[in-house]
């Protein structure tokens, strides 16, 4: 493995994950609460800069309410978002989703408008989540509906003791337009994290976190297989080939549950997963630092990986090239 070293980019804070704008040099990152008010922000993938992401936060239109539960805008002083996912459009209008679980537990919604660069957002509205799970990732699926992937029921006060035993805690749920939220069968995991779809959106592929295990679910007949991990599986990004790059930690539920401050060093593993053999490749593994703590997620961008990381610096990268199964990028 590469011992190449990660370069910073400066300004996102305590982002979690991240989304291509398609056909643009456009990345979007999440931005967690950590005692200040939480931001979005835009990535320049070419140039490696950033900068907090503008939104019309305005009330949004009635016209959008056949596609949400609610038109009242977030908190923002209270707004915290983990996972992301974006809807592509042909014309450049795409819908972006957010999982919040500061103010409120929903998925927001927003329009991404990339007929401009750089491109122009919209709030436009939430689905509302039961109060019984935490929200951490989100994908869309056709109908304007949701995936929706929680570690746990926040009223549980067992919850991490739980998911240290490796029980389940978490699930995915299921949500639609005027439809509500519904249990997704056979989806009952501990410690759901990360989520992703294969490419035909018939099968789920989520991350166990606290079980070390991915998690591979038919849509169409609700069968399930696992594909055991040596670490905790975090955020999921499905690369053009089918396979899944994998971030995550090699640490335990106790140590995790126990960094309550702002520094939370540990190891930390991207690798790449082959769904139908179970394949496992090793692409990286380095130990935490002050600067990057532990990795949550990876994205490939064009010859770059980009990774979300907690730490002083919340997003990092570095070249695709010299990692098994890039050699040729």
């Amino acid at each position: 493995m590469s011992h190449t070293e990660f370069r910073p980019i400066a300004g996102p804070v305590a982002s979690e994950d991240l989304v291509r704008v398609p056909a643009t040099q456009w990345l979007i990152a999440s931005g967690l609460n950590i005692g200040q008010p939480a931001h979005f922000f835009l990535i320049d993938a070419s140039a490696k800069t950033a900068a907090r992401l503008e939104i019309d936060w305005s009330a949004a239109s009635l016209d959008d309410h056949h596609t949400c539960d609610s038109v009242d805008p977030p908190d923002r002083s209270r707004l915290s978002t983990d996972g992301l996912a974006l809807r592509a459009d042909p014309g450049g209008r795409h819908q972006l989703y957010a999982a919040n679980h500061g103010d409120r537990l929903a998925i927001e919604m927003f329009e991404v408008d990339a007929r401009r660069s750089p491109p122009r957002v919209r709030w436009k509205g939430c689905a509302v989540l039961p109060p019984d799970l935490i929200p951490n990732a989100v994908r869309p699926i056709p109908d304007h509906g949701l995936l929706v992937i929680g570690p746990y029921d926040p009223t549980d006060e067992q919850a991490w003791d739980r998911m240290a035993r490796g029980e389940n805690t978490g699930c995915i749920l299921e949500w639609r337009a005027g439809q509500g939220v519904r249990h997704l069968p056979n989806s009952d995991m501990s410690g759901g994290n990360g989520l992703e779809l294969s490419a035909d959106g018939n099968d789920v592929y989520a991350s166990a976190w606290s079980a070390r295990r991915l998690v591979v679910l038919s849509r169409r007949d609700g069968a399930r297989r696992e594909i055991a991990l040596d670490f905790m599986p975090d955020n999921i990004h499905r690369l053009q080939d089918g396979t899944l790059l994998v971030a995550g930690q090699r640490t335990t539920v106790e140590v995790i549950r126990s960094c309550t401050g702002p520094q939370c060093p540990q190891p930390w593993v991207i690798v790449r997963v082959d769904p139908p053999s179970g394949q496992v490749l090793p692409l990286l593994e380095q130990e935490g630092t002050r600067a990057t703590n532990y990795a949550c997620g990876a994205l490939a961008v064009d010859d770059t990986l980009f990774v979300t990381a907690r730490g002083d610096q919340s997003l990092v990268y570095r070249p695709l090239a010299g990692l098994p199964g890039f050699d040729k990028r």
